[in-house]
């Protein structure tokens, strides 16, 4: 029988060895909308739409205007999906004489996510309609603002 003292350690054989990966790196994800947007006046009775400048041009019952213009998506990583939005600022819609829409590619994408890729261009809308049926004199010198509007991507985890 062997006895070993308090000196040293009885040890079984083992290995070590690496595992591959390396280091983990996270992905990258932002947003381009540059300053190419445009508005335009697209009411029923306007074919084919007239320029238009919200800072200067004032709205009128019946009035809709539309913005139109094209983000580019950074999403560099896995399971990249987003939900996107507009923010109309701290001003908001005066009230219900007003509707306003948001669209990608012509669908409303402010609740339903959308799978994004890196460099994707993304078509946005936003329409703002001024009601024809605002009654008398209601919402006059009102203001929608646009100027502040932030148009922005949210990621969220696929389901």
């Amino acid at each position: 029988m062997l006895l070993l003292g308090g000196v040293g350690s009885y040890a079984l054989w083992n290995d070590t060895e690496d595992i591959v990966g390396g280091n983990i790196t996270t992905g990258d994800f932002g947003l381009d909308c540059g300053t190419g947007g445009t508005w335009t006046d697209v009411s029923p009775t306007m074919i084919g739409g007239s320029a238009i400048n919200p800072l200067e041009d004032l709205m009128v019952p019946g009035d809709v205007w539309k913005y139109s213009g094209d983000c580019t998506v950074t999403a560099t990583g896995k399971n990249m999906k987003a939900t996107l939005g507009v923010n109309l600022g701290t001003t908001n819609v005066p009230s219900d004489n007003f509707v306003v829409t948001t669209s990608v590619n012509g669908t409303d994408t402010t609740t339903t996510p959308i799978d994004v890729t890196n460099g994707q261009e993304l078509p946005v809308t936003v329409q703002v309609e001024f009601k024809e049926s605002t009654p008398g004199t209601e919402d006059t010198n009102a203001s929608v603002q646009v100027s502040n509007m932030k148009i922005t991507l949210n990621q969220v985890r696929p389901s």
